[in-house]
């Protein structure tokens, strides 16, 4: 009700004030139009665009106003509660700097599991909120709850989050434990984790088993599980067996992604297809379409009237000199 009855304010104020420029402007017709005391028969729509342009602008403008202060039911943004969470579990050790990954073995472990997570982010769409939870010595939340998957390749194209947390061995489950806890939180069934690493780590501790909030969880193996780089002491390679304790502790799926990605089909409800295109323009949409045109009939209106309005024209200083030397030209002496 508010725009409407903005519009109408601006509508009747508008009104008014034409009606008022009109008797002014006949009192004056002929020192404005010359002898014909008028202008162009056009002009007599100029009132009626005037107002209804003003009155457009405003229904626009209190639209759009409207729209951005309303609070969204209960609160809270209903899209941010439906919302489907996708948490990569990221593993940033040392380990994953080895250079024995991809189809021909010529990518770091960091690389692939890189390439892995684009793969899968660039086939998910809906609703949707990203998260990811870097992991070394300990275990630390780097991006939750974000809308835009930008952040997450920020994360996994070298953001030294490493450096923030100690040096040493890395521990799978303390990590494990870390994030299924960070997660826990979230609306039951929204979560699914998507766990990247070569499952080189110390011992591993029980796993917390995952909350109701994890719907899937996904191990993703990364690096060559079949022959080992040598660091810190000892060979480093790909570790299945370590990975397959951990998908079944946490009720997940193990995938070896060391050379292919994951497939499509085990994305399940995160591929999307795109809904066809809504007919008609929004509420929004017609606000700012409202704002344009009444602001442009506005500014065009002058422009028309200057040019068009009528034919005669009010000799300028620089025309009555040039009538005086033209008169002045033709007095006989």
């Amino acid at each position: 009700m508010i725009p409407l009855a903005s519009a109408l304010a601006v509508l009747l104020l508008a009104s008014l004030a034409e009606w008022l420029h009109v008797r002014r402007i006949r009192a004056v017709g002929r020192l404005a139009f010359g002898p014909a005391g008028a202008p162009h028969r056009w002009t007599r729509i100029v009132p009626f665009l005037r107002v209804l342009s003003l009155a457009a602008f405003a229904w626009g403008l209190a639209t759009l106003v409207v729209l951005k202060l309303t609070p969204p039911e209960g609160g809270k943004n209903p899209a941010d509660k439906n919302a489907t969470r996708v948490v990569f579990v990221a593993d940033l050790s040392p380990s994953m700097y080895l250079t024995d990954a991809g189809p021909d073995g010529k990518q770091t472990r960091q690389e692939r599991m890189r390439d892995v997570v684009e793969g899968i982010l660039q086939r998910v769409s809906g609703n949707l909120r990203f998260g990811v939870i870097a992991f070394y010595t300990d275990s630390m939340p780097v991006v939750m709850e974000a809308r835009d998957p930008e952040l997450v390749r920020n994360v996994l194209n070298g953001l030294p989050v490493s450096y923030a947390m100690p040096v040493g061995q890395t521990d799978l489950g303390q990590a494990m434990n870390a994030a299924v806890k960070l997660v826990s939180d979230f609306p039951d069934g929204s979560t699914r984790l998507v766990i990247c690493t070569d499952g080189d780590s110390v011992n591993l501790v029980p796993i917390t088993p995952r909350p109701k909030s994890v719907k899937e969880v996904f191990v993703l193996g990364i690096g060559n599980p079949h022959k080992g780089l040598f660091i810190d002491g000892h060979q480093s390679r790909q570790e299945p067996e370590t990975l397959q304790t951990v998908a079944s502790a946490l009720r997940g799926t193990y995938f070896d992604v060391n050379e292919k990605h994951l497939p499509t089909s085990v994305l399940g409800d995160l591929v999307v297809t795109a809904p066809p295109p809504r007919r008609g323009l929004s509420l929004e949409e017609l606000a700012v379409l409202a704002m344009v045109l009444g602001a442009a009939v506005l500014a065009l209106v002058p422009v028309a009237l200057e040019y068009f309005g009528s034919d005669w024209k009010i000799a300028g200083r620089e025309d009555r000199k040039g009538a005086r030397a033209k008169e002045g030209a033709l007095t006989p002496r």
